[in-house]
């Protein structure tokens, strides 16, 4: 079966795992909380499906690889928009809570990384090795300027406001849980990041 996929469909998976890990651990944060997690997970993954945990080749649906896999993304952010503005309206938990959440999964996975001199375009491809960002057609991102101590590009459009829309929530929310995560990756380099609301980004040395 796995003839049929190539090294883009295991990226794409890969970071729809890494968002449902990041999902798991704000719902084991709420689930410390008291919350009735469950009672949340049912409701929402019943209205935008449930986590998909197996091996690719084994889940994946091959007579429609392109659709099956934009639709677990769709699934994943939908969830993920709908169980934070819930936790953030109806249980006030704070968003520097779920931030941290993110940070440190950012910071736990480049401490994982053998390789530690990177240039700033290096950065920006470990980033969208793990974000989601549409699928590689959509050509979200638009490079802007290059250098040896800077990258920065452009987001062409925001494809993430559709999920948060769709759950009641602010997409603002989401550039601060993704901005937290970014953070975290580069915490222990010489680089930081920049985002400004017009959708440029940034990432300089210094």
């Amino acid at each position: 079966m796995s003839a049929f996929l190539g090294k883009i469909h295991y990226l794409l998976y890969n970071k729809i795992q890494l968002n449902e890990d990041l999902l798991g651990g704000i719902l084991n944060f709420a689930e410390g909380k008291n919350i009735p997690v469950e009672e949340i997970k049912s409701k929402i993954y019943e209205k935008y499906g449930y986590p998909e945990k197996r091996d690719l080749e084994e889940a994946i649906d091959q007579g429609n690889i392109h659709g099956w896999l934009q639709e677990k993304i769709q699934s994943v952010e939908n969830r993920t928009a709908a169980i934070v503005t819930e936790l953030i309206n109806k249980h006030d938990i704070k968003m520097d809570d779920i931030s941290k959440i993110y940070y440190d999964n950012g910071k736990r996975i480049m401490g994982a990384m053998e390789v530690k001199d990177f240039l700033p375009k290096d950065l920006f491809d470990i980033i969208f090795t793990y974000m989601l960002e549409g699928m590689p057609c959509d050509m979200i991102n638009e490079v802007i300027f290059e250098s040896e101590s800077e990258f920065s590009w452009k987001t062409t459009r925001c494809i993430h406001k559709q999920h948060w829309d769709k759950t009641g929530g602010e997409v603002n929310n989401f550039y601060t849980l993704r901005k937290a995560w970014i953070n975290g990756l580069l915490d222990a380099t010489e680089y930081s990041y920049i985002r400004s609301e017009n959708g440029n980004n940034k990432i300089t040395r210094g």
